[in-house]
């Protein structure tokens, strides 16, 4: 495989015009990642710039200091990623270097990119004042309004131009692979037993992940704490459901590229399968994460066992769609080369 297409470029390098393009691009990333990672270094070092009195995250301790820090390094990789999706080496780096983080990027920010922008406009309509962000409710007890708002716009801003660079990138280094037709292409993998029956475990995994996002999503308090229960709001109402979107689009996205893809280009199948695997495993886990941790909001006597099991299937199955996204795409690439 070290000659595959996954592993090399398949054009020669871009054009300056293109590449013109790609660094302004870049430029806006740094200027999107700065607003969250002032506050976060703020925070680390002692600061409460947007935390009203009385919130709980001004007293976080060990624990909440440990998710900032994480939260910092994690926006600070957009940066490192966009350079590797910007620079001419980039695109000589090893596949796997640039897809897993590629991967998580895009299941993170996917899911706000569709929650935000919803939750702007309800506040719009409805006069709420706007999007907290927070899927756990109880928002306006953490953090200033402001904070809320400026950091989503950034999430967004560098979701949006990640998404461009990353068309650039894979048109230019994957592009013959990514347009090929996989059930028009000879010695295209065909879905064997084994993936078949990881594709069904998924699928009933993602049956009950898909009914408490539903639930929570209607209003339901069912499988809540009640004190939980009593600060959701319209936002987080809206966060539920894109959740559930997204289950749904995973399932749906890696069984049809399991299938074969059919007579589309592969790049259809594998964006849907992508994002969506990609949002189920990252999101479950850093909810996963916030509920055993707390993460500063004394969260851990809360969080019930449906919450907590929803949050560990909801990884299990995002990681084994992603694995089965892998092995269809690798068996294009092999399919493609034999060619």
């Amino acid at each position: 495989m070290s000659n595959s297409p996954l592993t090399r470029a398949v054009r020669p390098a871009s054009t300056s015009r293109v590449q013109g393009w790609r660094n302004l691009l870049f430029a806006l990333v740094p200027l999107a990642c700065l607003p969250y990672l002032v506050l976060k270094i703020s925070w680390l070092c002692g600061g409460t710039a947007g935390i009203p009195e009385g919130s709980v995250l001004r007293d976080g301790g060990g624990t909440l200091w440990a998710v900032n820090l994480l939260t910092a390094v994690m926006d600070a990789t957009v940066i490192l990623l966009a350079l590797a999706l910007t620079h001419p080496r980039g695109r000589r780096l090893p596949s796997t270097l640039v897809a897993v983080p590629l991967w998580c990027a895009s299941g993170l920010l996917g899911l706000i990119l569709v929650a935000f922008p919803i939750q702007a406009l309800h506040g719009a309509l409805t006069g709420a004042g706007g999007s907290t962000g927070d899927a756990d409710g109880g928002a306006e007890e953490l953090l200033d309004g402001w904070v809320w708002n400026t950091v989503y716009t950034g999430f967004s801003v560098q979701g949006l131009v990640l998404a461009a660079l990353s068309v650039l990138y894979v048109r230019e280094r994957w592009g013959a692979l990514l347009r090929i037709r996989p059930g028009t292409l000879p010695g295209a993998p065909r879905p064997t037993a084994r993936s078949r029956a990881v594709l069904g475990v998924a699928a009933l995994g993602a049956l009950p992940v898909a009914a408490f996002h539903a639930l929570w999503a209607a209003g339901s308090e069912w499988g809540l704490d009640a004190e939980v229960a009593a600060e959701r709001t319209a936002d987080t109402r809206i966060v539920e459901a894109t959740h559930l979107l997204f289950v749904l689009l995973a399932v749906a996205g890696t069984a049809w590229l399991v299938r074969g893809g059919g007579r589309v280009p592969l790049w259809r199948p594998l964006l849907v399968a992508w994002v969506g695997s990609g949002a189920l495993a990252c999101w479950g886990a850093w909810m996963l994460m916030g509920a055993l941790s707390g993460g500063g909001r004394t969260l851990g006597d809360r969080i019930t066992g449906p919450m907590q099991g929803t949050y560990v299937l909801q990884t299990l199955v995002g990681l084994l769609l992603a694995a089965l996204v892998a092995r269809a795409l690798t068996g294009c690439a092999r399919a493609l080369e034999r060619r």
